[in-house]
């Protein structure tokens, strides 16, 4: 048994049935597999990484992957993302902001949104009866 220790559990269900579908033996999978099995669960290592970890390594164990993706960052959450993104039209860091706001500097800000998308934008996001939008 593996223990995680900074690897979210999440992870380890998606890197075991990645492993799984790999293997070329029971509990191995080839060193030319071992690249696709780390970006499924995330991590986006160089060829230097990759070369550096592998050396002349034939197969890999899943004790072996967990020990590289330990020092690997994974892909981030998503919706910190987002939350990162909106946050730069909140000044007063109350994680709401103008509604009115959004949907100008949504029609003028840089590659421009076609107004049906900026609509359909507006339809899905919750606006209050202040006309804010709470994102966080």
């Amino acid at each position: 048994m593996i223990t995680i220790t900074h690897i979210d559990v999440l992870v380890f269900e998606v890197l075991e049935e990645a492993f799984k579908l790999h293997e070329s033996a029971p509990n191995q999978i080839p060193s030319s597999l071992f690249a696709e099995v780390v970006r499924i669960v995330g991590a986006n290592p160089s060829d230097e990484q990759l070369q550096s970890f592998c050396g002349s390594k034939a197969a890999f164990s899943l004790s072996d992957v967990t020990t590289f993706l330990e020092n690997q960052k994974l892909h981030e959450d998503p919706t910190k993302l987002l939350t990162d993104a909106f946050g730069i039209f909140d000044a007063e860091g109350t994680g709401r902001i103008d509604a009115v706001e959004f949907r100008t500097v949504m029609s003028n800000l840089g590659e421009r949104f076609q107004p049906h998308e900026i609509e359909e934008l507006m339809r899905i996001s919750e606006t209050d009866n202040d006309g804010k939008i709470a994102y966080a």
